[in-house]
């Protein structure tokens, strides 16, 4: 008998919805783990693999009277009547927590032979520009600190990713940039100049097709690939050794290696197309960074906070979580100065909407 089916009938005759069993689930998760390894309770020793049956008696035993008391609450007002089961308000922890769990269960965006993981990304980059020192002209060039004018530049893009990773990525580059809000009074200007750049696109066709995901014109390092699988077996599965990793591998320290490790997490949970295992690590480690905020642990599309300052500067990643799917559908980053900026402080400087489905074929 399934754990959960087990308090449901130890519980009096109360009404338990489906979200309120899927919010007590990681409670009861969390103290099956504490008995299977010994009474110890880390926060994640190691990834979750667990399906009805994985609970000895014996667990199941030991953890019954902890799992009901915590879930049964009395009502003090009628003493032994319990007002039912409600999820306990949760941090942004314990929310990456449960989409950690969601993720390590089963992974629902998985094509079969011939389908493909269809990724349509929306990007909104903010555009810097400051004069030539030989011509005058407005370059794209500079900072939010020091541009005399910007503007924001738009696309959507639609990569095709065969269930094979070694068979044949199509990536629709086919829908140009567009230009959008403007700052400054040479602002037209320099989209006209950054638009001139962006004519000639080099060797990349709209339509590009990839080999097993790479870029046969890379010769310096053709094995690299657009989801970087060639390094997820370097990558750890214990969260923190994965944020070490990810902190090292961004050669800052202290809060600026949080904030870049924080924003490459995200950016690949937000792909679906590392392996659940590593999704799920993911998870973990970003719930082990200090400073990460939710605004509503409760909502369907929680949105999540980090700020770290360096310097003069301060950069804050925000990111949208589907609570249901755990994928991260919408990110965006911003580094503001000390001092003033053409720009306001609520355009960041590039901001992303991921949509992920499977899909039976590819242009």
């Amino acid at each position: 008998m399934d754990v959960l089916e087990i308090v449901r009938r130890a519980a009096p005759q109360a009404e338990i919805d489906d979200a309120t069993v899927a919010a007590t689930r990681h409670r009861v998760m969390s103290e099956i783990r504490g008995v299977t390894q010994g009474g110890k309770r880390p926060r994640r020793a190691r990834l979750l693999g667990w399906s009805a049956g994985v609970v000895g008696a014996g667990a199941a035993a030991a953890i019954g009277a902890v799992v009901i008391t915590n879930l049964i609450p009395v009502d003090p007002g009628t003493p032994g009547v319990p007002p039912g089961l409600l999820p306990a308000p949760a941090s942004a922890s314990e929310v990456l927590e449960r989409a950690a769990d969601r993720t390590a269960e089963g992974d629902a965006l998985v094509p079969q032979t011939g389908q493909y993981l269809r990724i349509d990304e929306t990007t909104t980059l903010l555009q810097f520009a400051i004069p030539d020192a030989a011509t005058g002209e407005l370059m794209p060039m500079g900072n939010r600190e020091n541009a005399e004018a910007a503007f924001t530049t738009e696309r959507t893009t639609a990569l095709y990713v065969p269930a094979n990773r070694e068979d044949e990525w199509v990536w629709d580059l086919s829908e140009p940039w567009t230009v959008g809000d403007m700052w400054g009074e040479r602002a037209s200007e320099a989209a006209r100049v950054w638009q001139r750049l962006e004519q000639n696109p080099g060797d990349t066709p709209p339509v590009w097709r990839l080999p097993g995901g790479r870029d046969p014109q890379n010769p310096e390092n053709p094995d690299a690939t657009l989801d970087g699988r060639e390094e997820f077996a370097d990558m750890p599965r214990e969260p923190q050794e994965l944020l070490d990793w990810f902190r090292e591998r961004s050669g800052q320290t202290g809060a600026a290696a949080d904030a870049a490790a924080v924003w490459a997490m995200t950016s690949t949970l937000s792909t679906a197309l590392a392996p659940a295992e590593l999704r799920a690590a993911m998870f973990q480690a970003l719930a082990l960074v200090d400073g990460v905020q939710v605004e509503d642990p409760a909502a369907d599309l929680a949105t999540f906070t980090f700020s770290a300052s360096g310097g003069d500067w301060v950069r804050t990643t925000t990111f949208t979580l589907d609570t249901e799917r755990s994928l991260i559908t919408e990110l965006s980053d911003v580094s503001l100065p000390a001092g003033d900026s053409i720009v306001p402080a609520e355009v960041p400087d590039e901001h992303r909407v991921v949509r992920v489905t499977v899909v039976d074929e590819a242009p």
